[in-house]
C-alpha cells in the first residue's frame, strides 16, 4: 500500500485549522456581545437607581395604617384618609417643592390628628392617632399612568390605634392620591409638576413614554429596579418571580 500524499495532509489540517478559527472568532463574538450586554445593564441599573434616589427627593409620599385587618377597622381607615386628604389638599396646593410640603404637614400635624380622631370619635371608636413624618421603604407602586420605583421614601404616615393593619398609601406632593380612577389617568397638572422638578430622561421613564421605560420588582429588594431595552431584548433581566 503506498503512502498517502503529504498534501491530502496538509489540506485536512488547513480545512480543520479554518474551523477552528471560525469557532474561535465566533466564540470570541459571542462573548464580547455577553459582556456588553452585562456591562450596559449595571451602567443602567445604577443610572435607575440614582434616578430613584433623586425622585425621593422630590416626592412626599402618604401612608395610613389601620389599626387591624377587620372589616370595619380597614372602613375607618379609608375615612380617615379621605378626611386628612380633604383637609390638606388646599394647604398643599401653595407648596412648590416637597421641602415645603414638608414644613406644611409638619406645621398642620396637630390639626391632622384632630381631624383623624374626630373621624374615628364619629364611627363609635376611640383608637389613639399618631401622625408625623418619616423615612419607609415603599414597593413599586402606579398611580394612574405614573409608576414609581420601590425605593425609601419620605412619607407622612399616620397610624391609627396599633396599627397593625393593611397600609394604604399615596402621593401626596405633587398630588397623586386624586388620580381620575376611571380612566387611570394622573390630571396634567400634576405631571407637570414632576416635569418641573426631575430631568426629562426621569420623567419619561416614571411615565413609560421614552424609548426605554422603567421596570419594577416588587420584590422586597430595593437594588431589583432595571430598564427595559426595546432593541437589545435579549439584554432585558427578568425580575424575579417570573
Amino acid at each position: 500500500m503506498s503512502p498517502i500524499p503529504y498534501p491530502y495532509y496538509y489540506r485536512r489540517f488547513a480545512r480543520h485549522k479554518k474551523t477552528i478559527q471560525n469557532i474561535a472568532m465566533l466564540s470570541l463574538s459571542i462573548l464580547i456581545w455577553v459582556l456588553c450586554g452585562i456591562y450596559l445593564i449595571l451602567v443602567r441599573e445604577e443610572h435607575t437607581l440614582a434616578m430613584q434616589q433623586n425622585l425621593a427627593e422630590q416626592v412626599v409620599r402618604f401612608h395610613v395604617l389601620a389599626d387591624s385587618n377587620s372589616a370595619a377597622d380597614q372602613a375607618l381607615k379609608l375615612l380617615v384618609k379621605n378626611a386628612v386628604l380633604e383637609y390638606m389638599s388646599e394647604p398643599l396646593t401653595r407648596c412648590d417643592t416637597a421641602e415645603e410640603a414638608l414644613q406644611m404637614l409638619d406645621t398642620h400635624t396637630p390639626d391632622i390628628i384632630r381631624v383623624a380622631k374626630s373621624v374615628i370619635e364619629e364611627n363609635g371608636y376611640s383608637y389613639p392617632v399618631k401622625a408625623g413624618i418619616k423615612e419607609l421603604y415603599f414597593p413599586v407602586k402606579s398611580y394612574g399612568d405614573v409608576t414609581l420605583p420601590a425605593g425609601n421614601y419620605t412619607a407622612y404616615q399616620i397610624i391609627i390605634g396599633e396599627g397593625k393593619g393593611n397600609n394604604w398609601w399615596c402621593v401626596l406632593y405633587p398630588p397623586l392620591c386624586f388620580i381620575d380612577i376611571t380612566h387611570g389617568i394622573v390630571p396634567e397638572e400634576s405631571k407637570e409638576q414632576l416635569r418641573s422638578v426631575l430631568t426629562e430622561d426621569e420623567y419619561l421613564a416614571i411615565t413609560g413614554e421614552g424609548n426605554n421605560s422603567l421596570l419594577f420588582d416588587e420584590t422586597e429588594n430595593p437594588r431589583n429596579v432595571y430598564l427595559r431595552f426595546r432593541i437589545l431584548s435579549f439584554l432585558n433581566p427578568k425580575p424575579s418571580g417570573t
